[in-house]
């Protein structure tokens, strides 16, 4: 059938109604391909949420994996402080040891991440520690050869003075090393300063030991020099007294003088020398008592006016009135001060005179010693008070002397804490200004001495206990002067034994002996209860030598060198019929 020829009713219609239709299906088919475009773009959009939402969730995950890292790292950080403080409080509490040291390395390795802990020591310390310390999982290799990234080693100490390494193994990111590092940085600070100051500890421990050993070393040799000396001195003393007191013509007489002067001047040198030698050596103590300036000064005049008067010299000494009647202060060494400067005074002087003041002053005991002597050059005042030093120390110098009596006095002046000062002109003289700052004494009474009874002493038995055969002969033939036939005996071992079976009333103990000294003799003869005065023979001057016979029981002191005067002191304190006997 044709139906080109049919009539379609539709396009009878009203050709409005055609372009309606003919917009409507346009419409729909725009609003079709909106919706396809629609749906394309909500697709690429739910993509775009989709590969937005897991990289979101990435993140979130890399964060929190960031966050778990950093509290971790935060808490190993944390581990770390606690421990350099915990061992830094150690190590200045405790000196360095290998036990610290262990535990150290114990206490890193037990962190977690820390899989192991070594120290090493380039040397074998100072100190005595081992060189080597480690904890934990150490690798077989050694450690030079090792080149992992989880392994941190921190020298200790800088540059040349680098002591050691740390060596830490750790299982951490590579991101945490550069923070952990600097930990490490101050425990090898710590190592290092601890091992410095342990070093300097031990250097200055080491250093007192030596100081002490010489110190007791130079107490030793001084004591031991001063026994030696004064030994023989007082052989020759003691026998050149008792030479003079024999029948001698004019020309032995002058021999025997000439030789006792000359024995009490290397007496004078012996003392110089072994004092300032017990000033260096801090063996010297000052012994305080009441004095008279007034009987001291009494004492001093009469002691110089016999040289004085020889070389035709004034001798002048003025006391101020308002000078104190008693003081305190070591009157031994003050006698000492004046000794020095008034010999020198005298020695130093040709013509005119020599005059000595005295007075209280700014609350000081003051002296001036001054004199018309040949003076000192200006140049040789600022070292005049060194040791061995003379304004002329030629060979051919005029006056003799060791140079040792101006130290004296500047070190005893600066013991008592007092001060001197000197003026001088050449050829014109020279004035020494001593000032002691004092204390003043209350009024004192008269204390009486008891008067010698020479009768009694015939009656006395006496040991002696001395190891020299010259002293044995010395003491013997001065005793004898006195009527006392002494038993002796030459150790302390024999004077045991011998007051074991005889009864004597006072003995005489050497100090320094072979076999038994006399400081073991006394200790065990008081143990035995012994109970008669022992005094002690000694050529010790020094306080530890005295207090050592105090010690061990000894009642009073006879120094060498002795004189008959020396022995009559003592026996008349000590006889048992005189009750005014008094321990030392």
């Amino acid at each position: 059938m044709d139906l080109k020829g049919k009539h379609d009713p539709m396009t009878s219609q009203d050709p409005d109604l055609l372009k309606t239709i003919e917009v409507l299906t346009r419409k729909a088919h725009r609003e079709r391909c909106a919706r396809i475009e629609a749906e394309k773009l909500l697709n690429e959009k739910s993509r775009e949420l989709y590969v937005a939402k897991q990289e979101v969730e990435a993140s979130l995950f890399s964060v929190q994996q960031q966050s778990n890292q950093d509290t971790a790292l935060i808490k190993l950080k944390s581990y770390l402080e606690s421990i350099l403080l915990a061992f830094n409080q150690t190590f200045l509490q405790h000196p360095l040891s290998d036990k610290l040291l262990q535990r150290l390395m114990e206490e890193l390795s037990g962190i977690n991440h820390i899989e192991s802990s070594k120290l090493i020591f380039n040397t074998e310390l100072e100190t005595g520690h081992q060189s080597r310390f480690s904890a934990g999982l150490i690798q077989d290799q050694s450690t030079e050869s090792v080149s992992s990234n989880r392994q941190l080693v921190v020298n200790l100490g800088a540059d040349k003075h680098t002591l050691g390494a740390l060596y830490i193994t750790l299982s951490v990111p590579l991101t945490w090393l550069d923070a952990i590092e600097k930990q490490l940085l101050l425990f090898a600070d710590m190592i290092f300063a601890a091992h410095q100051r342990q070093a300097l500890l031990d250097k200055t421990l080491a250093q007192k030991r030596r100081a002490e050993q010489s110190e007791r070393s130079t107490k030793d040799f001084v004591a031991m020099i001063n026994h030696e000396l004064r030994t023989p001195l007082n052989g020759l003393l003691g026998n050149t007294e008792l030479l003079i007191e024999t029948p001698m013509s004019d020309y032995q007489e002058k021999l025997v003088n000439n030789m006792f002067q000359s024995g009490e001047l290397l007496k004078v040198i012996i003392n110089d020398l072994l004092d300032i030698s017990k000033i260096n050596a801090g063996m010297l103590e000052l012994h305080e008592v009441i004095f008279s300036p007034v009987q001291l000064c009494k004492v001093i005049q009469d002691t110089f006016s016999a040289q004085a008067s020889e070389k035709k010299l004034d001798f002048d000494f003025t006391i101020d009135p308002d000078t104190p009647h008693y003081l305190i202060g070591d009157s031994d060494r003050i006698k000492q001060l004046f000794v020095n400067l008034i010999g020198n005074a005298i020695k130093f002087t040709e013509k005119g005179k020599i005059s000595v003041k005295l007075d209280w002053h700014q609350s000081s005991f003051r002296f001036v010693v001054s004199d018309t002597g040949c003076g000192i050059p200006e140049e040789n005042l600022t070292t005049l008070f060194d040791p061995f030093t003379q304004v002329n120390n030629r060979s051919n110098r005029l006056y003799e002397g060791t140079g040792l009596g101006l130290t004296i006095c500047k070190l005893l002046v600066n013991e008592m804490h007092g001060q001197v000062d000197i003026e001088s002109k050449l050829n014109a003289g020279s004035s020494f200004t001593v000032a002691l700052p004092l204390k003043i004494s209350a009024p004192q009474k008269a204390i009486l001495q008891p008067e010698f009874n020479y009768t009694t002493f015939d009656s006395l038995k006496i040991l002696v206990v001395e190891d020299s055969h010259i002293n044995q002969v010395l003491i013997k033939m001065m005793l004898a002067k006195l009527n006392i036939p002494p038993y002796i005996v030459d150790n302390g071992q024999e004077a045991i034994d011998f007051l074991s079976n005889t009864q004597v009333d006072i003995v005489f103990m050497d100090c320094r002996m072979p076999i038994v000294d006399g400081y073991q003799a006394t200790r065990e003869l008081r143990k035995q209860n012994y109970t008669k005065p022992i005094i002690a023979l000694t050529a010790g001057t020094t306080s530890t030598e005295i207090e050592q016979c105090k010690q061990c029981g000894m009642d009073d002191i006879v120094r060498k060198p002795y004189k008959i005067d020396d022995l009559k002191v003592v026996l008349m304190k000590w006889n048992p019929l005189n009750t005014l006997n008094e321990p030392v």
